[in-house]
Protein backbone atom coordinates (compact mmCIF):
# COMPACT_ATOMS: atom_id res chain seq x y z
CA UNK A 1 0.00 0.00 0.00
CA UNK A 2 1.32 3.22 -1.12
CA UNK A 3 2.33 5.46 1.93
CA UNK A 4 0.59 8.97 1.50
CA UNK A 5 2.74 10.57 4.86
CA UNK A 6 4.71 13.36 3.38
CA UNK A 7 8.68 11.98 3.63
CA UNK A 8 10.31 14.38 6.40
CA UNK A 9 13.13 17.03 5.90
CA UNK A 10 16.55 16.83 7.33
CA UNK A 11 16.78 20.28 9.86
CA UNK A 12 19.25 22.94 10.09
CA UNK A 13 19.59 24.51 13.44
CA UNK A 14 20.88 28.35 12.58
CA UNK A 15 21.78 29.97 16.19
CA UNK A 16 21.88 33.61 16.43
CA UNK A 17 24.12 35.09 19.37
CA UNK A 18 24.21 39.17 17.93
CA UNK A 19 20.68 40.09 16.69
CA UNK A 20 21.96 43.64 14.89
CA UNK A 21 25.30 41.33 13.09
CA UNK A 22 23.69 38.21 12.21
CA UNK A 23 19.70 38.19 11.71
CA UNK A 24 18.97 39.22 8.30
CA UNK A 25 22.17 36.57 7.08
CA UNK A 26 20.54 34.13 9.15
CA UNK A 27 16.94 34.26 7.16
CA UNK A 28 18.89 34.43 4.42
CA UNK A 29 20.84 31.33 5.52
CA UNK A 30 17.75 29.76 6.41
CA UNK A 31 15.51 30.93 3.29
CA UNK A 32 18.07 29.40 1.09
CA UNK A 33 18.21 26.11 3.45
CA UNK A 34 14.70 25.45 3.43
CA UNK A 35 14.31 26.17 -0.91
CA UNK A 36 16.48 23.20 -1.14
CA UNK A 37 14.90 20.68 1.15
CA UNK A 38 15.46 21.42 4.97
CA UNK A 39 13.19 22.24 7.88
CA UNK A 40 15.07 25.36 9.57
CA UNK A 41 15.34 26.18 13.23
CA UNK A 42 16.39 29.77 13.30
CA UNK A 43 16.70 32.17 16.51
CA UNK A 44 18.38 33.12 19.83
CA UNK A 45 21.57 30.99 20.71
CA UNK A 46 20.21 30.73 24.38
CA UNK A 47 17.47 29.04 23.93
CA UNK A 48 18.27 27.04 21.06
CA UNK A 49 21.37 25.59 23.58
CA UNK A 50 18.85 25.53 26.57
CA UNK A 51 16.33 23.54 24.52
CA UNK A 52 18.33 21.76 22.57
CA UNK A 53 17.34 18.11 23.20
CA UNK A 54 13.81 19.35 22.82
CA UNK A 55 14.16 20.35 19.17
CA UNK A 56 14.67 18.34 16.26
CA UNK A 57 17.92 16.51 15.18
CA UNK A 58 19.76 17.66 12.39
CA UNK A 59 22.82 19.73 11.84
CA UNK A 60 23.85 22.99 13.68
CA UNK A 61 25.33 25.03 12.29
CA UNK A 62 27.49 26.83 15.01
CA UNK A 63 29.29 30.33 14.97
CA UNK A 64 32.76 29.44 16.16
CA UNK A 65 35.20 26.34 16.28
CA UNK A 66 37.02 27.96 20.20
CA UNK A 67 37.87 25.51 22.71
CA UNK A 68 34.81 26.96 24.47
CA UNK A 69 32.82 24.99 21.96
CA UNK A 70 34.19 21.35 22.22
CA UNK A 71 32.15 20.20 25.28
CA UNK A 72 28.60 22.19 23.52
CA UNK A 73 29.82 20.13 20.46
CA UNK A 74 29.94 16.51 22.09
CA UNK A 75 26.82 17.22 23.93
CA UNK A 76 25.42 17.76 20.24
CA UNK A 77 26.85 14.72 18.44
CA UNK A 78 25.86 12.83 21.70
CA UNK A 79 21.75 12.95 21.35
CA UNK A 80 21.85 12.67 17.34
CA UNK A 81 23.29 16.05 15.42
CA UNK A 82 25.77 16.72 13.44
CA UNK A 83 27.70 20.09 13.44
CA UNK A 84 29.34 21.90 11.15
CA UNK A 85 30.78 25.75 11.81
CA UNK A 86 32.18 28.90 10.45
CA UNK A 87 33.91 31.57 12.63
CA UNK A 88 32.27 35.11 12.73
CA UNK A 89 35.83 36.36 13.32
CA UNK A 90 37.13 34.85 10.87
CA UNK A 91 37.72 37.82 8.76
CA UNK A 92 38.88 40.96 10.34
CA UNK A 93 41.75 39.96 12.94
CA UNK A 94 44.91 41.11 14.15
CA UNK A 95 48.00 39.03 14.09
CA UNK A 96 46.59 35.59 12.47
CA UNK A 97 48.67 33.20 15.79
CA UNK A 98 47.04 35.22 18.31
CA UNK A 99 43.31 34.62 16.11
CA UNK A 100 44.72 30.82 16.15
CA UNK A 101 45.36 30.82 19.70
CA UNK A 102 41.82 32.68 20.36
CA UNK A 103 39.42 31.45 18.09
CA UNK A 104 40.55 27.78 16.53
CA UNK A 105 40.43 24.47 18.81
CA UNK A 106 41.91 21.41 17.04
CA UNK A 107 39.62 19.47 19.22
CA UNK A 108 36.52 21.62 18.56
CA UNK A 109 37.13 21.60 14.68
CA UNK A 110 37.36 17.82 14.56
CA UNK A 111 34.19 17.38 16.33
CA UNK A 112 32.70 19.62 12.90
CA UNK A 113 31.82 18.07 9.45
CA UNK A 114 32.62 21.19 7.78
CA UNK A 115 34.20 24.09 8.05
CA UNK A 116 33.04 27.45 5.94
CA UNK A 117 35.56 30.23 5.50
CA UNK A 118 35.45 33.73 4.69
CA UNK A 119 38.15 33.67 2.19
CA UNK A 120 41.47 32.21 1.11
CA UNK A 121 43.32 33.89 3.81
CA UNK A 122 41.51 32.72 6.60
CA UNK A 123 41.61 28.86 5.17
CA UNK A 124 44.75 29.19 4.95
CA UNK A 125 45.45 30.19 8.37
CA UNK A 126 43.35 27.65 10.23
CA UNK A 127 44.93 24.59 7.97
CA UNK A 128 48.30 26.14 9.34
CA UNK A 129 46.80 25.08 12.69
CA UNK A 130 44.91 22.16 11.61
CA UNK A 131 46.18 20.81 8.28
CA UNK A 132 44.27 17.74 9.13
CA UNK A 133 40.39 19.82 8.74
CA UNK A 134 41.79 20.21 5.05
CA UNK A 135 38.87 17.30 3.72
CA UNK A 136 35.93 19.59 5.69
CA UNK A 137 36.84 23.08 4.91
CA UNK A 138 35.25 24.60 2.05
CA UNK A 139 35.60 28.23 1.00
CA UNK A 140 32.19 29.72 0.64
CA UNK A 141 32.26 33.33 2.14
CA UNK A 142 29.59 34.10 4.45
CA UNK A 143 25.95 35.05 4.21
CA UNK A 144 26.13 37.99 6.34
CA UNK A 145 28.51 39.67 3.13
CA UNK A 146 25.91 38.24 0.78
CA UNK A 147 23.27 41.15 2.21
CA UNK A 148 25.98 43.93 0.96
CA UNK A 149 25.94 42.69 -2.97
CA UNK A 150 24.50 45.40 -5.12
CA UNK A 151 21.57 43.04 -6.30
CA UNK A 152 20.78 42.65 -2.20
CA UNK A 153 21.02 45.94 -1.55
CA UNK A 154 17.92 46.84 -1.66
CA UNK A 155 16.74 45.23 1.22
CA UNK A 156 17.45 47.70 3.28
CA UNK A 157 16.23 50.56 1.25
CA UNK A 158 13.39 51.36 3.83
CA UNK A 159 15.84 52.12 6.46
CA UNK A 160 18.49 53.98 4.47
CA UNK A 161 15.75 56.09 3.33
CA UNK A 162 14.30 56.99 6.74
CA UNK A 163 18.00 57.43 8.67
CA UNK A 164 18.84 60.41 6.31
CA UNK A 165 15.42 61.68 7.10
CA UNK A 166 16.37 61.61 10.52
CA UNK A 167 19.67 62.87 10.57
CA UNK A 168 19.93 64.51 7.21
CA UNK A 169 23.07 64.52 6.08
CA UNK A 170 25.68 62.60 8.52
CA UNK A 171 29.25 61.01 9.37
CA UNK A 172 28.82 57.63 10.54
CA UNK A 173 32.06 56.94 13.39
CA UNK A 174 32.03 52.87 14.17
CA UNK A 175 33.80 52.04 16.93
CA UNK A 176 35.79 48.72 17.69
CA UNK A 177 37.30 48.95 21.29
CA UNK A 178 35.25 46.39 23.67
CA UNK A 179 38.60 44.92 24.72
CA UNK A 180 38.59 47.91 26.45
CA UNK A 181 35.64 49.55 27.21
CA UNK A 182 33.66 46.42 27.06
CA UNK A 183 30.05 46.20 28.42
CA UNK A 184 30.99 44.53 31.85
CA UNK A 185 34.26 46.54 33.03
CA UNK A 186 37.65 47.41 32.22
CA UNK A 187 38.95 43.51 33.29
CA UNK A 188 36.55 41.72 31.95
CA UNK A 189 38.08 40.50 28.64
CA UNK A 190 40.81 39.85 30.28
CA UNK A 191 39.32 37.45 33.16
CA UNK A 192 36.70 36.08 30.31
CA UNK A 193 40.00 35.33 28.57
CA UNK A 194 41.50 33.67 32.11
CA UNK A 195 38.23 31.81 32.37
CA UNK A 196 38.36 30.25 29.04
CA UNK A 197 41.59 29.00 29.28
CA UNK A 198 42.93 31.33 26.49
CA UNK A 199 45.52 32.76 29.23
CA UNK A 200 47.13 30.30 30.49
CA UNK A 201 50.60 31.80 31.44
CA UNK A 202 52.09 35.27 32.22
CA UNK A 203 53.91 36.17 28.57
CA UNK A 204 50.24 35.65 27.35
CA UNK A 205 48.47 37.70 30.21
CA UNK A 206 51.17 40.81 29.24
CA UNK A 207 50.56 40.59 25.60
CA UNK A 208 46.61 40.55 25.99
CA UNK A 209 46.91 43.35 28.54
CA UNK A 210 49.45 45.41 25.91
CA UNK A 211 46.11 44.61 23.25
CA UNK A 212 43.24 45.82 25.19
CA UNK A 213 45.77 48.90 26.38
CA UNK A 214 46.59 49.86 23.23
CA UNK A 215 42.84 49.98 22.07
CA UNK A 216 42.44 52.32 25.29
CA UNK A 217 44.72 54.51 23.14
CA UNK A 218 42.50 54.57 19.50
CA UNK A 219 39.49 54.23 22.15
CA UNK A 220 40.39 58.09 23.43
CA UNK A 221 41.56 58.76 19.76
CA UNK A 222 38.81 58.55 18.49
CA UNK A 223 36.79 60.60 21.90
CA UNK A 224 39.30 63.87 20.82
CA UNK A 225 38.40 63.57 17.47
CA UNK A 226 34.41 63.24 17.83
CA UNK A 227 34.35 67.34 18.73
CA UNK A 228 36.90 67.57 15.91
CA UNK A 229 34.51 66.05 13.48
CA UNK A 230 31.78 68.02 14.91
CA UNK A 231 32.86 71.48 14.52
CA UNK A 232 34.50 70.44 10.82
CA UNK A 233 31.62 69.68 9.48
CA UNK A 234 28.52 71.18 11.42
CA UNK A 235 25.85 70.95 8.80
CA UNK A 236 25.88 67.13 9.49
CA UNK A 237 25.02 64.98 11.81
CA UNK A 238 27.48 62.83 13.27
CA UNK A 239 26.36 59.46 14.54
CA UNK A 240 28.12 57.24 16.61
CA UNK A 241 27.91 53.38 16.52
CA UNK A 242 29.63 51.79 18.98
CA UNK A 243 30.68 48.24 19.18
CA UNK A 244 27.94 45.24 20.32
CA UNK A 245 29.94 44.12 23.14
CA UNK A 246 30.80 48.05 24.02
CA UNK A 247 29.75 50.04 26.82
CA UNK A 248 27.96 52.61 25.15
CA UNK A 249 27.31 54.61 28.21
CA UNK A 250 30.56 55.61 27.80
CA UNK A 251 30.33 57.05 24.48
CA UNK A 252 27.18 58.86 25.65
CA UNK A 253 29.16 60.41 28.58
CA UNK A 254 32.10 61.26 26.25
CA UNK A 255 29.90 62.98 23.35
CA UNK A 256 27.13 64.77 25.91
CA UNK A 257 26.22 68.57 25.20
CA UNK A 258 27.40 68.18 21.89
CA UNK A 259 25.25 68.97 19.66
CA UNK A 260 25.43 67.31 16.35
CA UNK A 261 26.94 63.96 17.40
CA UNK A 262 24.04 61.67 18.57
CA UNK A 263 25.22 57.87 19.78
CA UNK A 264 22.79 55.15 18.46
CA UNK A 265 22.86 51.33 17.81
CA UNK A 266 19.92 50.08 16.20
CA UNK A 267 19.35 47.12 13.99
CA UNK A 268 21.80 46.36 11.61
CA UNK A 269 24.56 48.27 10.74
CA UNK A 270 24.13 47.91 6.72
CA UNK A 271 21.59 50.83 6.43
CA UNK A 272 23.11 53.37 8.91
CA UNK A 273 26.61 52.60 6.72
CA UNK A 274 24.67 53.02 3.37
CA UNK A 275 23.08 56.21 4.50
CA UNK A 276 26.28 57.73 5.09
CA UNK A 277 28.15 60.22 3.39
CA UNK A 278 31.71 58.80 5.01
CA UNK A 279 32.43 56.11 7.31
CA UNK A 280 34.92 56.29 9.69
CA UNK A 281 36.45 53.16 11.98
CA UNK A 282 39.75 51.45 12.91
CA UNK A 283 40.42 47.96 12.50
CA UNK A 284 36.67 47.20 11.79
CA UNK A 285 34.55 44.74 10.01
CA UNK A 286 32.32 48.26 9.69
CA UNK A 287 35.39 49.43 7.13
CA UNK A 288 35.19 46.48 4.72
CA UNK A 289 31.08 46.62 4.36
CA UNK A 290 31.41 49.91 3.73
CA UNK A 291 34.25 49.38 0.80
CA UNK A 292 31.89 46.27 -1.02
CA UNK A 293 28.91 48.88 -0.34
CA UNK A 294 30.93 51.77 -2.16
CA UNK A 295 30.78 54.01 0.63
CA UNK A 296 33.91 56.82 1.29
CA UNK A 297 35.90 54.96 4.20
CA UNK A 298 38.51 56.19 6.40
CA UNK A 299 40.82 54.57 8.98
CA UNK A 300 41.74 56.85 11.58
CA UNK A 301 44.78 55.83 12.94
CA UNK A 302 45.87 57.61 15.90
CA UNK A 303 48.11 55.08 16.97
CA UNK A 304 49.55 52.28 15.17
CA UNK A 305 50.95 48.88 16.11
CA UNK A 306 52.35 46.31 13.61
CA UNK A 307 51.16 43.13 15.37
CA UNK A 308 47.45 44.32 16.91
CA UNK A 309 46.09 46.08 13.97
CA UNK A 310 43.89 44.35 11.24
CA UNK A 311 45.39 44.92 8.05
CA UNK A 312 42.19 43.99 5.47
CA UNK A 313 39.92 46.97 6.99
CA UNK A 314 42.79 49.66 6.48
CA UNK A 315 43.69 47.99 3.01
CA UNK A 316 40.08 48.96 1.44
CA UNK A 317 40.52 52.05 3.28
CA UNK A 318 41.83 55.59 3.15
CA UNK A 319 43.82 56.65 6.12
CA UNK A 320 44.52 59.52 8.22
CA UNK A 321 47.03 59.07 11.35
CA UNK A 322 45.80 62.48 12.77
CA UNK A 323 42.60 65.08 13.07
CA UNK A 324 43.92 66.92 10.46
CA UNK A 325 44.12 64.12 8.06
CA UNK A 326 40.88 62.82 8.89
CA UNK A 327 39.24 66.07 8.55
CA UNK A 328 40.97 66.28 5.22
CA UNK A 329 39.98 62.81 4.51
CA UNK A 330 36.08 63.13 5.24
CA UNK A 331 36.08 66.29 3.51
CA UNK A 332 37.36 64.51 0.56
CA UNK A 333 34.63 61.97 1.13
CA UNK A 334 31.90 64.07 1.64
CA UNK A 335 32.96 65.75 -1.91
CA UNK A 336 33.12 62.49 -3.42
CA UNK A 337 37.17 63.28 -4.00
CA UNK A 338 38.38 60.26 -2.53
CA UNK A 339 41.04 58.47 -4.61
CA UNK A 340 40.95 54.67 -5.31
CA UNK A 341 42.50 52.89 -2.44
CA UNK A 342 45.49 50.79 -4.42
CA UNK A 343 45.23 46.97 -4.36
CA UNK A 344 41.52 47.44 -2.31
CA UNK A 345 40.04 45.19 -4.78
CA UNK A 346 42.84 42.34 -5.03
CA UNK A 347 42.97 42.14 -1.19
CA UNK A 348 39.68 41.92 -0.94
CA UNK A 349 39.20 38.77 -3.35
CA UNK A 350 41.63 37.13 -1.03
CA UNK A 351 39.29 38.07 1.90
CA UNK A 352 36.34 37.49 0.91
CA UNK A 353 34.95 34.74 -1.06
CA UNK A 354 31.19 34.56 -2.32
CA UNK A 355 30.78 38.44 -3.76
CA UNK A 356 29.74 37.55 -6.91
CA UNK A 357 28.63 34.47 -8.71
CA UNK A 358 26.35 32.59 -6.27
CA UNK A 359 26.21 33.32 -2.76
CA UNK A 360 27.13 32.05 -0.05
CA UNK A 361 24.09 31.20 1.82
CA UNK A 362 23.88 29.06 -1.63
CA UNK A 363 27.70 27.58 -0.91
CA UNK A 364 27.04 26.58 2.48
CA UNK A 365 24.11 24.57 1.62
CA UNK A 366 25.94 22.78 -0.77
CA UNK A 367 28.39 21.86 1.91
CA UNK A 368 25.61 20.38 3.55
CA UNK A 369 24.43 18.52 0.73
CA UNK A 370 27.59 16.78 0.54
CA UNK A 371 26.57 15.32 4.20
CA UNK A 372 23.47 13.29 3.64
CA UNK A 373 21.61 14.30 6.45
CA UNK A 374 19.13 11.90 7.86
CA UNK A 375 15.59 13.94 7.21
CA UNK A 376 13.73 13.40 10.63
CA UNK A 377 10.30 13.81 11.90
CA UNK A 378 9.83 16.42 14.25
CA UNK A 379 7.01 16.21 16.67
CA UNK A 380 7.49 17.65 20.03
CA UNK A 381 6.30 15.61 23.03
CA UNK A 382 3.22 16.62 25.33
CA UNK A 383 6.41 17.36 27.84
CA UNK A 384 8.18 19.28 25.36
CA UNK A 385 5.15 21.39 24.63
CA UNK A 386 4.28 22.31 28.49
CA UNK A 387 8.16 23.14 29.01
CA UNK A 388 7.96 25.28 25.43
CA UNK A 389 5.18 27.80 27.53
CA UNK A 390 7.29 27.65 30.99
CA UNK A 391 10.29 28.76 29.41
CA UNK A 392 8.02 31.63 27.36
CA UNK A 393 6.54 32.59 30.65
CA UNK A 394 9.78 32.83 32.28
CA UNK A 395 11.06 35.27 29.33
CA UNK A 396 7.92 37.39 30.05
CA UNK A 397 8.93 37.70 33.64
CA UNK A 398 12.64 38.26 33.25
CA UNK A 399 12.59 41.61 33.17
CA UNK A 400 11.61 41.67 37.03
CA UNK A 401 13.88 38.41 38.27
CA UNK A 402 16.96 40.20 36.79
CA UNK A 403 16.02 43.28 39.04
CA UNK A 404 16.09 40.86 42.17
CA UNK A 405 19.38 39.27 40.73
CA UNK A 406 23.05 40.21 41.15
CA UNK A 407 24.15 39.56 37.58
CA UNK A 408 21.70 42.23 36.16
CA UNK A 409 24.43 43.65 34.44
CA UNK A 410 25.91 40.71 32.82
CA UNK A 411 21.25 40.03 31.81
CA UNK A 412 21.77 43.62 30.41
CA UNK A 413 24.65 42.79 28.23
CA UNK A 414 22.53 39.87 26.84
CA UNK A 415 19.93 42.19 25.76
CA UNK A 416 22.24 44.27 24.35
CA UNK A 417 23.11 42.04 22.27
CA UNK A 418 20.21 40.14 21.60
CA UNK A 419 16.80 41.71 22.25
CA UNK A 420 14.70 39.27 21.11
CA UNK A 421 12.94 38.37 17.79
CA UNK A 422 9.22 38.62 16.85
CA UNK A 423 7.80 36.20 14.02
CA UNK A 424 6.43 39.60 12.49
CA UNK A 425 10.47 40.87 12.01
CA UNK A 426 11.17 37.37 10.47
CA UNK A 427 8.17 37.50 8.29
CA UNK A 428 9.31 41.48 6.79
CA UNK A 429 13.21 39.63 6.61
CA UNK A 430 11.46 37.18 4.47
CA UNK A 431 9.17 39.46 2.15
CA UNK A 432 11.83 41.58 1.70
CA UNK A 433 14.18 38.91 0.57
CA UNK A 434 11.29 37.69 -2.06
CA UNK A 435 11.01 41.21 -3.62
CA UNK A 436 14.49 41.51 -3.96
CA UNK A 437 15.77 37.88 -5.17
CA UNK A 438 12.81 36.70 -6.97
CA UNK A 439 12.89 33.58 -4.77
CA UNK A 440 11.49 31.79 -1.43
CA UNK A 441 8.27 32.74 -2.82
CA UNK A 442 7.11 29.54 -0.81
CA UNK A 443 8.84 29.95 2.31
CA UNK A 444 7.16 30.15 5.40
CA UNK A 445 7.81 31.44 8.66
CA UNK A 446 6.17 29.85 11.99
CA UNK A 447 6.99 29.66 15.84
CA UNK A 448 8.67 26.84 17.48
CA UNK A 449 7.91 26.95 21.43
CA UNK A 450 11.22 28.15 22.35
CA UNK A 451 11.85 31.57 23.02
CA UNK A 452 12.38 33.70 20.05
CA UNK A 453 12.71 30.64 17.84
CA UNK A 454 11.23 30.32 14.42
CA UNK A 455 10.38 27.52 12.01
CA UNK A 456 11.35 28.21 7.86
CA UNK A 457 10.05 26.04 5.80
CA UNK A 458 9.24 24.80 2.02
CA UNK A 459 5.13 24.47 1.19
CA UNK A 460 6.09 23.51 -2.24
Amino acid sequence: MHDARPRPNPWLLLPIETKAREFHAKVLQAAVAAERGFDVVVGDQNAMVKNVARLPRGVYLDKSVSRTKTKHFRSLTAIGNRVVACCEEGLVYRDPDTYLHERVSNDSLALADRFFAWGEVQAADVLRKAPEAAAKLRVTGNPRFDILRPDLRPVFAPEVTALQRRFGRYLLVATNFSRYNHFLGYDSWIANLQKRGTIANDAELAFFRRWRDYLGVLFHGFASAIPVLSRAFPNHSIVVRPHPSENHDAWRRLTVGIANVTVAFEDSVVPWIAGADVVVHNSCTTGVEAYLLGRPVVAYRPATDTLLDSRLPHAVSNEAFNEDELVAQVRAGVADALPATEHAESEAARYIAGHNGRLAADRVIDGLVELGINPSLYRPSPGDRVLFRVEAAAARLAPISRRLRVDARADAYVRQKFPGIALAEVNDALDRFRRVTGRFSAIRASAMGARSCYRITSES
